[in-house]
């Protein structure tokens, strides 16, 4: 090969496919909160019973948060695409080949992508309606560090069913909005589905979407499973992640929850534990929200590890309320606004 090709070059062959068949080995994978053989399994690209076979386990085996796991046949730029340490390793070295670069390729693809960034709009969400294209700045908190009624009626209008249908929205949740959105930077966000009133259809008897206390979503360049283990650091909510689909559910609840549902738009809920407390599986979401082809998730923007200040230190109205929603309380208005809608019977 001429000397004009550099490692990364190869890196980038490694990522598309056209690495040859020798380039698959072992990587190992270290076990954290909320893994599954099943979820880590989908996301090396490999089967079940060879993650088992791999590590002698048996099918029903718990892990163990830290464990490592051996992950069989799998390509070096997949395992260095998630952040495995000795993935990045093996694609540093075959990136280099002979020309002796692999000392500056490697570290770059070691280092972490940071998607937490300062605020540049603090307080203030920015969000698509995918189902009808509405953009929406909102602005959460009055200067009396309440929800402002503004911002329930904004995102009631913007979370309403695909009928039309509105019902208002729990002030927590919209707080609790604010705090993803502030984490992340204010980068954009695209609402899957809000509000959706009680369909005898629907895999649940009863779903937070059908009182406005839950919401789908994702977020403009963050990869949903960054969203999803910020939101599983908020206190007194439902996560829903969906490997197969494109967003994260987030709703407000008294108790936290977790849950991971394997299959997809229009398929039967496939969770990764029994008897766990879902909110819903994709196919209650409507085909017409979901915006999985005409919408694709845009590509991720690495950023510098910012400099974040401490929840204390917030000195704008929105501060000490998103402080305290995520905390689990939200400061609420006197008296939230009356859509007209009276919340369905289950």
């Amino acid at each position: 090969m001429k000397s004009g090709v550099s490692g990364w070059v190869l890196a980038v062959g490694f990522a598309l496919g056209l690495a040859p068949k020798a380039a698959r080995a072992d990587v190992t994978h270290v076990v954290g909160k909320g893994h599954t053989v099943e979820a880590i399994a989908h996301r090396y690209h490999v089967p079940v019973k060879a993650i088992l076979d791999a590590n002698h386990l048996k099918a029903n085996t718990p892990l163990k948060i830290g464990e490592t796991l051996t992950i069989p046949g799998v390509t070096a730029s997949k395992s260095d695409a998630t952040g495995n340490a000795k993935g990045a390793k093996t694609a540093g070295a075959n990136g280099a080949g002979a020309h002796g670069k692999s000392g500056s390729s490697s570290k770059e693809a070691a280092k972490p992508v940071v998607y937490a960034m300062r605020p540049k709009t603090p307080g203030i969400v920015h969000a698509t309606r995918l189902a009808t294209s509405e953009s929406f700045s909102i602005k959460i908190a009055d200067k009396k560090t309440k929800v402002a009624p503004n911002a329930l009626k904004s995102f009631e209008r913007m979370m309403r069913s695909s009928g039309n249908l509105s019902h208002p929205i729990e002030p927590r949740l919209v707080a609790l909005v604010g705090v993803v959105s502030n984490h992340f930077g204010s980068r954009p966000l695209q609402i899957i589905s809000g509000f959706r009133p009680y369909a005898p259809t629907q895999h649940t008897s009863h779903s937070n979407h059908n009182i406005g206390h839950a919401i789908d979503f994702r977020i403009v360049g963050v990869p949903n499973e960054v969203v999803r283990d910020y939101c599983r650091t908020l206190r007194n909510v439902g996560v829903g992640y969906y490997p197969n689909s494109t967003f994260v559910h987030l709703d407000v609840r008294e108790t936290s929850t977790f849950w991971i549902d394997f299959s997809k738009p229009g398929e039967t809920p496939r969770y990764n534990s029994p008897n766990v407390d879902a909110d819903k599986g994709t196919s209650d979401v409507a085909e017409d929200a979901h915006g999985m082809e005409s919408t694709p998730m845009p590509p991720a923007t690495p950023t510098a590890p910012p400099d974040l200040p401490a929840p204390n230190e917030e000195n704008d109205a929105a501060g000490d309320l998103l402080n305290s929603a995520a905390a689990g309380t939200t400061t609420l208005p006197a008296e939230a606004p009356d859509s007209g809608a009276a919340p369905p019977s289950n």
